[in-house]
């Protein structure tokens, strides 16, 4: 691990991987978990998807201005030690109050690494070397979250909360390793003697609201995480039930069990998300404004089909590939519009911008989720996955938009 210490880019991508890892560990069989060993109902599945989104809106901001103010190692450290707890709550105890509290925890732990681990990297390397770090980071990920879908499968198979437990250690353990390694030499905080805690904060936060409002790339990108937080969290909360009650699942190779067939799903969209990324970085996606927008555009324009596909199909073949299509999108789309963030912001608000970002995202899924279960239940689950759909349409008109700014964002822009 010495190779690590005082190396940024090293730093990030290990944090990168290992909440990929962590995280595979504990979503794999999450929602299983939550269904067969709490009890929950489909109502109580969204209202716990409602409650995390909620607590992400709510602290996404004063969180990203913690790190704009104090310390953006301070917030990273923080934040993976909520969410580490909020996993171990889950895990621990298996009722609806407590699933319902971990939400808030590791809602709450997301928002202060939101914004914070982008904007310290950035800091650390400069914002035009950020871009090509943040989709090999992508890449680690996917691949560290490759051997977290099978180890989650394998613990599930003795004890099915086991994952989640081992995953809310783990991100315990992270945060106290970076304690001691994490250094932070780019960012400059608020002198002690000038700092007004929330004033400061709320300063801060102003600015980045200014910053998003008087830059058009901003806005529009701001606009896209909105326009898919609006679609998300409907799929994120019907596709496993639309599976499990749309297919039959069939015997291939051995494999019968439920919990396993979703480890190979988890496998596929990491080993497609892999190859997609690699495509990106290869085709500097990140480097040039024009060459985003094709990628972002492509992107968008997949997902909504896929959603269709996966809606209306009666093959679980069919249906597996557009599972798949899905997740590649979304393991790309993350690294591209961060990257677009980090180049038309100015460090001291950039934390904010990029948090504002995840809470465009975050209003987007409290907004929809509760709408698309409610259609999900009414009328079917297909019909709720092609209202998902349509929700993404707009992304291309912000994209079109987008096309035609004029505004100088192909200059990185440094304090």
């Amino acid at each position: 691990m010495s190779l690590l210490k005082q190396n940024p880019t090293r730093i990030y991508l290990f944090i990168g991987g290992g909440r990929a890892l962590f995280n595979a560990l504990v979503f794999t069989i999450n929602l299983v978990y939550q269904v067969e060993t709490v009890g929950l109902n489909p109502l109580q599945m969204v209202l716990v998807g409602t409650v995390l989104e909620v607590t992400v809106v709510l602290f996404e901001v004063p969180t990203g201005a913690v790190a704009d103010v104090y310390s953006r190692r301070l917030s990273v450290l923080i934040g993976l030690a909520l969410v580490g707890c909020g996993f171990l709550l889950e895990g621990s105890i298996p009722m609806f109050w407590a699933v319902l509290g971990a939400q808030v925890l590791w809602g709450t732990g997301y928002t202060f690494l939101s914004g914070a681990l982008q904007a310290w990297l950035a800091d650390e390397i400069g914002a035009e070397a950020a871009g090509p770090v943040f989709l090999r980071s992508a890449q680690v990920g996917l691949f560290a979250g490759l051997v977290g879908t099978g180890v989650s499968v394998w613990l599930a198979s003795h004890w099915l909360q086991l994952p989640i437990l081992v995953g809310g250690a783990l991100y315990i353990a992270l945060a106290a390793y970076m304690a001691f390694i994490m250094p932070e030499r780019g960012f400059r905080p608020t002198p002690p003697e000038e700092r007004e805690t929330w004033k400061e904060m709320a300063a801060t936060a102003r600015a980045g609201l200014r910053a998003v409002r008087g830059h058009p790339a901003l806005r529009i990108v701001v606009g896209l995480s909105l326009v898919a937080g609006l679609y998300s969290e409907g799929y994120d909360r019907l596709m496993t039930p639309h599976l499990l009650e749309g297919f039959n699942f069939p015997t291939f190779l051995g494999l019968e069990d439920s919990v396993i067939w979703f480890g190979v799903i988890g496998v596929g969209a990491t080993m497609t998300g892999i190859a997609a990324n690699e495509l990106a970085r290869r085709g500097r996606a990140t480097e040039e404004r024009a060459r985003s927008i094709n990628w972002l555009t492509l992107l968008y324009g997949l997902l909504p089909a896929g959603l269709l596909i996966l809606a209306w199909t009666r093959s679980f073949w069919v249906a597996l590939l557009a599972v798949w299509a899905i997740s590649l999108c979304r393991s790309t789309l993350g690294p591209l519009e961060n990257a677009w963030i980090v180049r038309n912001t100015r460090s001291a608000q950039r934390a904010t911008v990029i948090s504002l970002w995840g809470q465009a995202n975050s209003l987007g899924q409290a907004a929809g989720g509760p709408v698309l279960g409610w259609i999900g239940t009414a009328a079917r689950i297909p019909v709720a996955l092609t209202v998902s759909s349509v929700v993404l349409l707009p992304a291309q008109w912000l994209l079109v938009l987008a096309r035609r700014d004029r505004s100088p964002s192909d200059e990185i822009i440094e304090d």
